[in-house]
């Protein structure tokens, strides 16, 4: 069954097949060279399609192809790979083809060689020939199959030695071995393989004698073993050889001629049935299991809700389940090594009472039915693709992301692969731009610029993304209904024209989406711009600066209330006419605006400094305990110091006292 399935070109499925389940149909691409050596190649223990590219020279459809031992594997590849320019896969397969080579020319050498040998060999009857040019008796010859006896053999032992090689040329074993050489040399990197081969040899040998002595009685046992010890010249046919009487392992085989008994026949009859049931079961492949559609991923997800709502509350029910919209919105092949695709999905749920549905959320209502249509959006299933077989990989809502266009559908699957750490934190590789500025609110945010097109000066720069202080990342949609690469392609296209340079500073960039698209008041003398900044520069939270009136803080407490301030002096005149403050609101030659009395909390860690003024150096700070820093405001009751606090994540890093004159 071995030999069968490493040589039979097709496959097929059976209910009662011992091979595991596990073992999957794979699709192969393989280059014009690959195809032709592959083509009479078995693959590994399942069916496996070897799918020949366009345009190669004998493109002929490959049908499924089984085998036991890993052969396609070293020179195939999968479907995503680059099959073409892949150096490791042409290694590979000229090596084997090397080792395929060595074995022929090396068996037909030793062909040729013993063919020389029996040139002039002596006819005695029929097909039984007599040389004196070898020590050992065989078969040769696949067509017209020939015994060859050395001479000066006793009658007895000739009549056991042609017996036995009758029994080889009567079951075919002159066929079936050089058959089999013929699987080894395709699959000589397999040692499994030479095992078989080996051990499949040795039973023939046993097998024949056995059938020698159930012919000619048990009385012939010693007799049999001395004419095979005899004639054991102690020296091995190469593998391939001719079927030789004292071939090799004389000392096993006279073991099991001595040792033989003929079997009963029920041990015959339970052998039998044993080896048909076996082989039944290896002959064909497990029957599969109908691959799972997306439109079967979209019921298992409406299912699993149902369940969610149903724990949400005990006692609903649903009478009805109706898909009413699944369609694919968008692919896209360029973000993984396999292709993507994004299929939007409503459906209605009728409870059998409506009213229960109150308890729930994110839901509306339509005609008694319910559907899933919150603040969120509508679920979008994200798909990958291997062999066009569909992996479902998550959701992706629709109020979340801009799903109507391409680049938004784009933004947010890479949202979604960077999330899971399958993709970058970036964009666009490459040359990067970091620009930090700081919002009406105080908060320090910053953006990353990239180069999506070309990696020179002569580049367009974009902002791909930016975050604030609080940890929160904003990706840059833009307002195109091209992809992202298109939209670009066109920008840099009209900076090489000359037509619009605007993308070719990037600080210009960097100020315009501030103003347009984040409504701030910046100018570029503003910014901090880092020419030299990476990917990893950009996921370090910006560190922001507030200033305000600390209270809340205790041992025991993690946070830390801040009402915070604005510190005007002389030179903020253009406040004062807006707030009502004259020169006479100076005294000190400052003002401390407190307008909205709002305390906002923020999160004190083990980390977090503590600094005072140093009374005894002024204009400057001394590190304290947070202890410490407790008591020293505990003594103010009217008016405290104001506090200088810088956060990055909501963590409060450092707490300073600010110096009021």
């Amino acid at each position: 069954m071995v030999l069968f399935r490493l040589v039979c070109p097709f496959s097929f499925e059976s209910a009662i097949s011992l091979i595991p389940a596990e073992a999957q149909q794979v699709s192969v691409k393989l280059t014009a060279s690959q195809a032709a050596a592959v083509a009479i190649l078995p693959d590994s223990r399942s069916a496996q399609v070897i799918q020949v590219p366009e345009g190669s020279q004998g493109a002929a459809s490959l049908q499924p192809v089984n085998a036991v031992s890993q052969s396609v594997t070293a020179i195939a590849q999968p479907a995503d790979s680059p099959a073409p320019g892949d150096p490791w896969a042409q290694t590979a397969l000229y090596i084997w083809l090397t080792g395929i080579g060595i074995m022929l020319v090396h068996r037909l050498t030793a062909t040729i060689r013993l063919r020389r040998r029996l040139e002039n060999a002596q006819l005695l009857s029929w097909n039984i020939y007599e040389t004196r040019r070898i020590s050992t008796p065989f078969v040769s010859g696949m067509l017209r199959p020939r015994i060859y006896l050395p001479p000066g053999l006793q009658d007895q032992e000739r009549a056991y030695i042609i017996k036995h090689e009758q029994v080889h040329i009567r079951r075919f074993d002159h066929i079936i071995k050089p058959l089999a050489y013929v699987v080894l040399c395709i699959h000589w990197f397999n040692p499994l393989v030479w095992l078989a081969f080996f051990l499949m040899s040795e039973d023939m040998e046993k097998s024949c004698y056995e059938s020698v002595i159930r012919q000619l009685g048990n009385g012939i046992k010693q007799d049999y073993s001395l004419s095979l010890l005899a004639l054991s010249t102690g020296r091995r046919f190469t593998y391939g050889s001719p079927l030789a009487f004292g071939e090799h392992g004389t000392k096993g085989r006279i073991r099991n001629i001595l040792h033989y008994r003929k079997p009963a026949f029920w041990v015959v009859l339970l052998c039998i049935a044993g080896i048909a049931a076996i082989s039944a079961g290896l002959l064909g492949n497990p029957r599969q299991q109908a691959e799972t559609t997306e439109r079967d991923y979209a019921e298992q997800y409406i299912e699993a809700n149902i369940v969610s709502y149903q724990r949400a509350v005990p006692d609903l029910t649903f009478e009805e389940s109706t898909i009413t919209t699944f369609e694919k919105i968008g692919q896209f092949d360029h973000l993984l090594d396999k292709p993507v695709q994004l299929w939007a999905l409503e459906y209605r749920l009728k409870p059998d009472d409506a009213d229960k549905l109150t308890l729930l959320g994110n839901i509306t209502t339509d005609d008694g039915m319910l559907t899933e249509d919150g603040s969120m959006g509508k679920p979008v299933l994200v798909f990958s693709y291997q062999d066009s077989v569909p992996e479902y990989l998550g959701e992706i809502r629709s109020g979340e992301n801009d799903m109507s266009r391409p680049a938004g559908q784009e933004i947010a699957l890479r949202k979604f692969f960077e999330g899971k750490g399958q993709l970058p934190h970036e964009t666009f590789s490459g040359n990067h731009i970091l620009v930090k500025f700081v919002l009406t609110t105080g908060e320090t945010s910053q953006l990353l610029l990239s180069q999506p097109v070309k990696q020179e000066e002569q580049g367009i720069w974009a902002v791909e993304r930016w975050n604030d202080t609080h940890g929160n990342e904003y990706y840059n949609t833009p307002q195109t209904g091209e992809t992202l690469s298109a939209f670009y392609a066109g920008l840099q296209a009209g900076a090489d024209a000359g037509t619009d340079t605007t993308g070719l500073d990037p600080l210009q960039v960097a100020v315009q989406y501030i103003r347009t698209e984040l409504n701030q008041p910046v100018s570029r003398d503003s910014i901090v711009v880092d020419y030299g900044a990476t990917a990893a520069d950009f996921a370090i939270t910006p560190v922001s600066s507030f200033l305000g009136y600390v209270t809340g803080l205790t041992m025991d407490s993690g946070t830390l209330n801040l009402d915070q301030v604005e510190w005007l002096t002389l030179e903020d005149s253009g406040r004062f006419a807006a707030l009502g403050i004259t020169e006479e609101d100076l005294p000190g030659g400052f003002y401390i605006l407190n307008k909205y009395k709002i305390n906002d909390p923020y999160t004190v860690t083990e980390e977090t400094e503590y600094k005072l003024i140093d009374r005894e150096n002024p204009g400057s700070l001394q590190s304290v305990s947070k202890a410490e820093f407790i008591a020293y405001y505990e003594q103010f009751t009217d008016f405290a110091p104001p506090c200088m606090i810088t956060v990055s994540n909501d963590e409060v890093k450092s707490v300073t006292e600010v110096y009021v004159p």
